[in-house]
């Protein structure tokens, strides 16, 4: 079966713009991804910053954000670092 001319180019430009819209919506992905990222990160220097022990934070970030208990510690962790720096 031969092909037309359009149907040839018909097939490259929905094959185009699906590639297109595969990388706007991962780069979207990304960015909500680092949005979350963000905002455990600032909930968690403000739940710091309001001297909440540190197994209630662990246990909040598990709770409302999913993360697993060495996600919550290692954000902490950094938290505490970070902390350190500016401290110095």
């Amino acid at each position: 079966m031969a092909f037309s001319i359009g149907d040839i180019l018909l097939s490259f430009s929905h094959n185009l713009l699906e590639r297109m819209r595969d990388s706007i919506n991962d780069k979207l992905d990304e960015a909500a991804f680092e949005e979350r990222i963000i905002g455990i990160v600032k909930a968690t220097a403000a739940l710091r910053e309001a001297e909440v022990d540190d197994e209630k934070i662990i246990a909040l970030l598990q709770k409302y954000w999913d993360l697993r208990l060495s996600e919550a510690t290692e954000l902490l962790q950094q938290e505490s670092r970070q902390v350190r720096r500016i401290e110095r």
